[in-house]
């Protein structure tokens, strides 16, 4: 009779454990790039709330969040709290490259599957088994970057990156795929640095036809600010994690004339109708528009993230198969960043169609090319 009660007592919290699906979010709700973390979760909480009023996966999608202020040591610690205490299926975020970098070991020794929204290339690559990003992959970004200066006849550039996780991981990127190009210069600066006159003169010195500068954030109106002020007419190209209105406000006029590699959403009104994202992100800007246009472009990684980890867990619980098996089958999967097609091999899934060129003019980004 007791044996019996115990079974059922055991069955009993085996059904609760799976009436349950926890879902961690690992935010920068403050700190350098709180615009990315504040309305990536009010976005999540979005997604996740609509998708239980429709019983989307049968069961109850929790969503615990933690703020990582930005920094790589408390994205780590509260993986690690995510995991051990809290028993997520799936951490979505961080949203910095170094965060995500960080998080990396507890996911591989957990065995729990992560959706990054952090854009450099090295959080999955090399292949790590249960680590997925959202974003487009730096490589993607700079590929897309010097295939333009190619057909615009431009092959000397000189190079500043900033010393953060995702300015290095572009750096890397950039000397990998520059074929073809001619690096006249490369110098280094600190993301809090206010003044970096020193190594745009240094770059100018070598005579570039473009200057390129890897950087987030305030850093990049800085450098766009110091770098017009010694040289108003040499091309200046930014990276993908510029193209942002905040660029817009911080670097003012000095913005004019950017050139950098883009999501669609930045030029969503000059997207042709055929365009296959088109729909999905006409819908995603007339729901977060105004909240977009108030904090960054970049908080649209989280709702593609968090939607591609629910998209998976309806398939794993269909299928049968494991979380991440179902986000390695995921496939034509149509997002506001970007068409995803993952695999074994690929974790990211986004390709060079994922991305425009796009220019400031008179305050705003326009369509370069696509």
């Amino acid at each position: 009779m007791k044996k019996s009660v115990l079974t059922a007592l055991l069955l009993l919290v085996s059904v609760c454990a799976y009436a349950e699906i926890r879902i961690g979010a690992l935010l920068a709700l403050s700190g350098p790039i709180s615009n990315l973390g504040k309305p990536g979760q009010e976005i999540i909480d979005g997604v996740v709330e609509e998708a239980n009023k429709k019983n989307l996966l049968g069961d109850k999608i929790r969503v615990i969040s933690y703020d990582t202020q930005s920094l790589p040591d408390r994205a780590q610690t509260y993986a690690k709290k995510l995991i051990a205490k809290d028993k997520v299926d799936v951490i979505v975020g961080p949203n910095g490259t170094g965060e995500a970098l960080s998080v990396i070991g507890e996911a591989m020794s957990s065995k729990t599957p992560i959706m990054a929204f952090a854009g450099g290339t090295s959080v999955v690559e090399p292949l790590k088994p249960y680590i997925f990003k959202s974003p487009q992959k730096t490589s993607t970004a700079i590929e897309k970057a010097f295939n333009y200066l190619k057909k615009k006849g431009l092959t000397r550039i000189a190079v500043a990156a900033d010393a953060t996780g995702f300015g290095q991981d572009g750096l890397d990127q950039i000397n990998k795929y520059s074929s073809g190009l001619t690096i006249t210069a490369i110098e280094k600066f600190n993301a809090t640095d206010n003044d970096m006159s020193t190594q745009m003169s240094k770059l100018l010195s070598t005579k570039p036809q473009a200057v390129v500068i890897w950087t987030v954030g305030r850093a990049g109106a800085i450098a766009a600010k110091n770098l017009r002020a010694l040289d108003k007419n040499i091309l200046m190209v930014q990276s993908h994690g510029i193209a942002d209105n905040s660029y817009l406000k911080l670097a003012g006029d000095a913005a004019e004339n950017t050139v950098m590699p883009s999501v669609k959403l930045t030029v969503a009104s000059s997207l042709p109708a055929n365009d296959p994202q088109k729909k999905v992100i006409d819908a995603f800007v007339a729901k977060y528009g105004k909240l977009i246009d108030e904090t960054s472009v970049h908080a649209s990684y989280a709702y593609d993230g968090i939607n591609l980890v629910l998209s998976a867990l309806k398939k794993a619980k269909a299928e049968k198969i494991t979380l991440q098996q179902a986000l390695e089958k995921t496939t034509k999967f149509v997002g506001v960043t970007g068409v995803y097609n993952m695999s074994k091999n690929d974790h990211c899934g986004l390709d060079l169609s994922s991305m425009v060129m796009v220019r400031v003019k008179n305050g705003q980004f326009v369509l370069e090319e696509m």
